[in-house]
């Protein structure tokens, strides 16, 4: 489908200690954000926290410094000021099999057609990109954002693409265990792939139970050798499962109807576990 390439409107106020709010317009479909930062100094950790509002739900939340790690494993390049100055916020995911799959979780915004959208379609009515900016951003310090979309297609946002940040406390060096991550609701129906950044210390093994089966269970060293065979890159501090690593789209983690669903993780210290989970499922209201 063809591309629409284009610049969204500015917001009112992009300064320190402030949250920067864009309003962006409806009735295309969204692919992806391009956030174009400027000026000197650091920028990207000076964003805590990006936040793509749909209807006001959140259906994006993340720092900047984390949509970066996100990127990059992807095999984008990473965020610098002068060499790539832009900041990919992607609704399509990416690297899988062919376009119309990397293109399934793209956010309509249009108008719902009768005789076209499903009876139980939700129409996207408002979308606010949000963003949380620190006292260290600099006064010359500018946000820009474009989008790539294309023309909708009348049936509602349709599948999309959530993404769940959720910290969590490892005490010490061993084993800990965390199922309390959401699962199996409209907006996490099948789990694509889960981020885990530590705060320190490292992990060093991963299993993930569902109805106390384990269905996946890996070292971090073999987690990344099969990652890097794949179409993924592996960053440096970050454990990541990726049912999409080989680029087939169908390999998501399915979560509807599961009584329980937990993450083991074995850590060589007390850290703080940020889990950052992408999720397919439905708009929610």
């Amino acid at each position: 489908m063809e591309r629409i390439e284009g610049s969204m409107p500015d917001a009112q106020t992009v300064s320190a200690s402030n949250t920067s709010v864009f309003k962006l317009p409806i009735g295309l479909k969204y692919h992806e954000l391009q956030m174009v930062l400027g000026g000197t100094g650091t920028l990207l950790a000076d964003i805590d926290e990006i936040r793509v509002l749909a209807n006001e739900v959140v259906i994006h939340r993340y720092s900047a410094t984390e949509r970066d790690v996100l990127n990059q494993f992807d095999g984008k390049a990473a965020w610098h000021l002068t060499n790539n100055p832009i900041l990919s916020i992607p609704f399509d995911r990416y690297g899988l099999e062919n376009s119309l799959v990397n293109e399934l979780t793209a956010l309509d915004t249009g108008a719902l057609v009768e005789g076209v959208a499903p009876a139980n379609a939700r129409q996207v009515r408002a979308l606010v990109i949000e963003v949380d900016i620190n006292a260290g951003w600099p006064a010359d310090g500018t946000i820009k954002l474009f989008a790539s979309q294309s023309a909708s297609e009348g049936k509602g946002a349709g599948t999309v693409l959530h993404v769940n940040k959720t910290p969590r406390t490892i005490g010490g060096a061993g084993e800990v265990e965390f199922s309390d991550l959401p699962y199996g609701d409209v907006r996490s129906q099948a789990l694509s792939r889960v981020t885990i950044g530590m705060s320190a210390n490292s992990l060093t093994r991963l299993k993930v139970d569902r109805d106390t089966i384990t269905i996946f269970d890996r070292t971090d060293a073999v987690n990344r050798s099969v990652q890097v065979d794949g179409v993924r890159v592996p960053v440096s501090g970050y454990f990541m499962i990726d049912r999409t690593e080989r680029g087939y789209s169908q390999n998501l983690i399915n979560l509807q109807g599961v009584r329980d669903f937990r993450y083991v993780l074995t850590a060589d210290g007390a850290a703080t576990a940020t889990f950052i989970s992408e999720y397919v499922g439905s708009l929610g209201r």
